[in-house]
């Protein structure tokens, strides 16, 4: 395919991925579709598929298999099955491990590429790059990985470490990642290499460009910072592709608004699903022509531990899709699902004693309280709710059973199935009171409210 091809065939492809184009397709999509593979036929199931970039004057281009190949990707934890429902394309994973295979052949059936992590080990987790022995054996272990996955017809790209960059102070580990995406070129001739970032500091982006220059792509994982990273990448003097890696509402990291004793202040879902598409909008699909070659978005399925437990996470522990979830069918697929998940407008749509969050509420050991929901739905469908009180940092482990949306503190209701309840507090402590409001579609919205309990 000469170059004439490939610009007009990137130029149809652009077309089709344009807001102009997603705008023109706002009448709703069935749900029953989601069930469907959306993405293209055109994907080998035997051996390697070749990835490349491909240069339009300055633009790069990814191309997958001779195809334009722009990455609707997820970031992923759980439901691998739902982002091709949702009209995803690609996963990302962090590390290879007892389940690669499976994942693999997950992505396989539901024709999916996988940006495949090898895990660099950190400096900030102990690992010292002046130690050579050490260094060697790592480089080894990966050497074995590769091996072991590359000609696999899922793999897309390898991601050589996740945030290696974080609180580091040698160098030394862009040479060890040089080495390595040299080593995987050697080894595997189809696919890509990159690297992570998190954030996108220009003096290390120029450390990369320095001493790791066979990396094919950079990756960033920025959250508050999201509008700021195509003009650092490239003031830094990056002239290849990137990705952005992981991506959502800012970070609880980051500087977050909470009480005085540390619980953070929650979005709704409603309100986040109106950054994710935000942000898609305006910082990934915007950026297509400036180096940008698609995304992963941060976190697919749901989260399993954190400051907060349901700061990210597209569904809920059963599989049932938040707004943000109808965020990404909205901006993979250009048109929402038939049925929307119920609105919480916002944070003070949920009361607690007749306050909302913001009012910093500590309550008394025994005292009787209640709270109350707003929510709506769009289609007028009859909704149901669920209330739950878990302990701050909630940690859920992936084989925890329990019946609701998340494993909450139990025999604290007296009803906990209306849009107002009445509950009491046996012991002091920080938590945080959620309400879930359930369509009868199996979609969810949620909001939450930090408390303290003295006596």
């Amino acid at each position: 395919m000469n170059q004439t091809s490939r610009s007009l065939l990137w130029i149809v492809f652009s077309i089709a991925m344009s807001p102009i184009f997603c705008a023109c397709q706002e009448e709703s999509i069935d749900k029953e579709d989601e069930g469907q593979n959306q993405v293209s036929e055109d994907y080998p199931t035997d051996g390697p598929v070749k990835a490349e970039i491909i240069y339009e004057g300055e633009i790069p281009r990814l191309y997958r298999n001779g195809q334009p190949y722009f990455i609707k990707g997820a970031a992923y934890n759980n439901f691998l099955d739902l982002v091709p429902a949702y009209g995803g394309n690609s996963i990302r994973t962090y590390g290879v491990n007892e389940d690669t295979q499976i994942v693999l052949d997950s992505a396989l059936e539901y024709k999916l590429t996988v940006c495949l992590g090898i895990w660099v080990n950190r400096e900030t987790d102990g690992f010292d790059y002046d130690n050579e022995e050490e260094v060697a054996k790592q480089k080894e272990r990966i050497r074995q990985e590769v091996l072991l996955f590359k000609d696999h017809p899922a793999v897309m790209i390898w991601g050589i470490g996740n945030e290696v960059d974080s609180r580091y102070t040698n160098y030394k580990v862009w040479d060890f990642i040089g080495e390595v995406s040299d080593m995987i070129h050697e080894l595997d001739t189809n696919h890509l290499t990159t690297t992570v970032l998190a954030g996108a500091d220009p003096a290390d982006i120029e450390e990369i460009a320095l001493r790791a220059p066979s990396l094919d792509i950079l990756s960033v994982n920025t959250y508050n910072a999201i509008g700021l990273a195509q003009g650092k990448i490239a003031g830094a003097g990056w002239t290849k592709p990137y990705m952005i890696t992981e991506w959502g509402p800012n970070g609880t990291w980051g500087n977050v608004p909470m009480t005085p004793w540390g619980g953070i202040y929650e979005l709704t879902s409603t309100e986040k699903a109106q950054v994710y598409t935000d942000v898609y909008s305006q910082h990934i699909a915007a950026n297509i022509n400036k180096g940008c070659i698609g995304s992963y978005t941060f976190l697919w399925g749901y989260q399993t531990h954190g400051a907060v437990a349901t700061w990210y996470g597209l569904f809920t522990t059963k599989k049932k899709p938040l707004a943000a979830a109808q965020s990404m069918y909205y901006s993979w697929k250009g048109g929402y699902p038939a049925n929307r998940a119920p609105r919480i407008e916002s944070s003070e749509s949920l009361t607690l004693n007749g306050k909302t969050a913001f009012d910093d509420l500590v309550l008394k050991v025994g005292d009787e309280n209640y709270a109350s929901i707003k929510a709506v739905d769009l289609e007028a469908d009859q909704l149901t709710y669920e209330w739950q009180i878990v302990r701050e940092g909630l940690v859920i482990s992936k084989d925890q059973r329990f019946e609701g949306s998340l494993p909450g503190l139990e025999g604290l209701f007296t009803s906990n199935d209306q849009k107002s309840v009445k509950f009491s507090m046996p012991g002091e402590g920080e938590y945080r009171l959620y309400a879930f409001v359930h369509d009868s579609h199996e979609n969810v919205a949620f909001a939450s409210i930090p408390f303290k309990v003295e006596k």
